[in-house]
């Protein structure tokens, strides 16, 4: 029974994969046929490469220039939101303070609010502060919606951390910083690991708050993609090209974190073997 809730959760998880792999390889595909009448390699003599990646390939589209700037958008808000969730995560998980569920609440603010309200009002803060239209702008906007994710999920790695442990290294003489770097780090990873790719992952995926903050200066994958979408366009192969570009940086990031965890913990066994 195990292995049938597997696989059909396998299966749920790729389904809307394979359904934009088959539509950027399609040639020619209409309603109500299931499959493309007429495949890429079948028309392979009109067209050099599938009809989606020749437009993303192409100068015109500028889809590598709006990935690349996703990917470094998120990246420096993946790094931004873990300096100031994590201390907040660890008051939360360890300390009791007077008005500590207000903190709480308003750290899920971003939840609660609608997203065009939130998208909104940082705009205006921006415009305000005179960031609007530049890329810092548009990684702190981003930051906002994103702290929610990551102080829930640090707060509860933190939970499971032992602060006996902590105490111990420190009374062998291990600075702040060596119990961070050589305990609470390699004990946390896995856990922030998780936190990260929350964050990278919402990063990539803010489509309004990106356009009303950046001013149309921040294009990123999404944005291009919602655009054309927005305009009334089908799943053609262009549209399913994009979808599978902006996948694509978290789907890299989450087998970079796999093999980086495992490898610590092969270390770790081999180390406690010895």
């Amino acid at each position: 029974m195990a292995r049938v809730w597997r696989w059909g959760w396998a299966l749920g998880a790729t389904l809307p994969f394979a359904a934009l792999v088959v539509a950027s390889l399609a040639f020619r595909w209409s309603w109500p046929d299931l499959l493309p009448t007429e495949w890429w390699w079948e028309a392979r003599r009109t067209v050099r490469l599938p009809i989606g990646w020749d437009y993303v390939a192409s100068s015109a589209s500028r889809a590598l220039p709006a990935l690349l700037t996703s990917v470094t958008v998120a990246t420096a808000v993946t790094a931004l939101g873990l300096v100031v969730a994590w201390p907040a995560a660890r008051v939360i998980a360890h300390e009791r303070f007077r008005g500590r569920q207000a903190v709480e609440l308003a750290l899920l603010a971003p939840l609660v609010v609608p997203e065009l309200a939130v998208a909104l009002g940082l705009a205006v803060s921006a415009v305000q502060l005179g960031v609007a239209g530049t890329w810092w702008g548009v990684v702190a906007a981003h930051v906002v919606p994103t702290l929610p994710y990551l102080v829930r999920t640090l707060a509860a790695v933190e939970q499971g951390f032992d602060r006996d442990l902590a105490d111990a290294a420190r009374v062998h003489g291990a600075d702040a910083w060596a119990v961070f770097w050589f305990l609470r780090l390699p004990l946390l990873a896995p856990g922030v690991a998780a936190a990260a790719l929350f964050a990278f992952l919402l990063s990539t995926h803010l489509v309004v708050l990106t356009v009303l903050v950046g001013q149309g200066r921040g294009e990123t994958t999404a944005v291009q993609l919602f655009a054309r979408l927005g305009g009334g366009a089908a799943l053609d192969p262009v549209s399913a090209a994009l979808a599978l570009l902006l996948t694509l940086p978290g789907v890299l990031l989450l087998v970079v974190l796999d093999g980086v965890l495992r490898r610590r913990v092969d270390l770790r066994g081999a180390v406690l073997r010895m």
